[in-house]
């Protein structure tokens, strides 16, 4: 797994047991800054009209596309073209805001890396996911693999849980059309499946600083940006100081590296909606549009914001994910002032049971899989694999 980044050469699993086994030290971050302060809302307001998030997504725009519009064609226009005979306007060619400004990548001297998780589905009832997510939080916190591979899992300095923490199955809205009587005594899926996500929370957070983002069937509200998750759902793992309970859309700078992504909520709207149906492609077009949500909220649910439109970007990140995707997907783009952006599309564990690694040094991005015992496997061999 970590055979190219390990220092370590030592002992393998098949050497003789010693006396006393080796200490590695986890790599922190000189640096972790949680930038998501703008997706907080503070104003619980919703008894405004959605026109007003119309008019001031143009008006924080309107610089943005002018002076890119300036850059391509040297006039004020975002669509161009021609006005026909019958009083149609034939678009010829048109200009999207682009990537916005990045400032300068630091120059990081060793390996660390950030491992992305997206779509654990606790309460789903899938062994073979809950045995798959126990293999992948003892490789982090260093009990699983040789001396070699705990030597690479710690250099692991931080996880982020992209969202859908919970199954959908959690829900219970079957109870919701039944008599009071017969769900009194009940208890919601959801309990049980927090509590799991608690001792899943407490393993990681005692080892490494771990950001947990909601999803869109996690306890939190719906609509985006979604608030962090209560500390007080987490009795175990919430007295740990390097737990982050942190919004979606969750921003954050590593080492001076900016981060930015999503639960995925906003790249799965596109992907119902429209006629693209690759997630890095979905990505990549957000990003040059300089927007995060701009289906928002026509047909994706976001707050009524009033004066200013937080899903506008105003810096352009190096990494941008988004979790819960089909299937593992990454690649480096170029914008045209230079900006470097590594797209990653984390994909559900509870269905693939693998996990994202990030270099934050090099900008390279690798799948973890993490495949648990199967019937259909002739040996019964468990692949932990990259």
């Amino acid at each position: 797994m970590f055979s190219d980044i390990s220092s370590l050469r030592g002992l393998t699993l098949l050497s003789m047991p010693a006396t006393e086994g080796p200490v590695f030290t986890r790599e922190i971050s000189s640096s972790f800054v949680n930038q998501s302060d703008r997706y907080k809302s503070s104003d619980r307001t919703f008894n405004r009209q959605y026109a007003h998030i119309y008019a001031t997504r143009l008006i924080q725009m309107r610089p943005i596309l002018t002076e890119r519009a300036q850059q391509k064609w040297g006039s004020v226009i975002v669509v161009f073209g021609s006005e026909k005979n019958d009083g149609k306007f034939m678009v010829e060619d048109y200009c999207t805001a682009d990537l916005p400004p990045q400032r300068i990548r630091p120059d990081l001297c060793k390996d660390s890396f950030v491992l992305m998780v997206s779509g654990l589905g606790l309460g789903g009832g899938d062994a073979d996911s809950l045995m798959g997510l126990q293999l992948l939080v003892d490789m982090v916190t260093g009990q699983l693999g040789d001396e070699g591979e705990q030597n690479g899992a710690a250099k692991i300095s931080h996880v982020v849980l992209a969202g859908n923490l919970l199954s959908h199955n959690t829900q219970g809205k079957e109870s919701l059309g039944k008599a009071k009587y017969l769900t009194k005594k009940t208890q919601a899926g959801s309990v049980e499946a927090v509590r799991m996500l608690d001792e899943i929370l407490v393993q990681l957070a005692a080892s490494v600083p771990v950001s947990v983002m909601p999803g869109q069937f996690d306890p939190t509200n719906y609509t985006l940006p979604q608030q962090p998750l209560h500390r007080c759902m987490f009795p175990l793992s919430s007295v740990y100081p390097t737990l982050h309970l942190v919004s979606n859309p969750f921003q954050a700078d590593f080492d001076g590296l900016r981060l930015l992504g999503t639960s995925g909520q906003n790249v799965s709207d596109i992907y119902k909606y429209s006629n693209m149906k690759d997630y890095l492609d979905i990505l990549e077009s957000t990003l040059r549009l300089s927007h995060l949500a701009p289906t928002a909220p026509d047909t994706l649910g976001c707050y009524p914001f009033y004066n200013k439109d937080p899903f506008i970007l105003e810096e352009c990140p190096y990494i941008y994910f988004c979790g819960n995707a089909p299937t593992f997907q990454s690649k480096l783009i170029t914008g045209a002032d230079g900006q470097e952006v590594l797209l990653v599309a984390v994909p559900e564990f509870c269905k693939t049971q693998t996990a994202c690694l990030i270099n934050l040094r090099t900008l390279e991005c690798e799948p973890i899989s993490f495949s648990a015992f199967s019937t259909e496997d002739e040996e019964g061999e468990m692949d932990i694999s990259h």
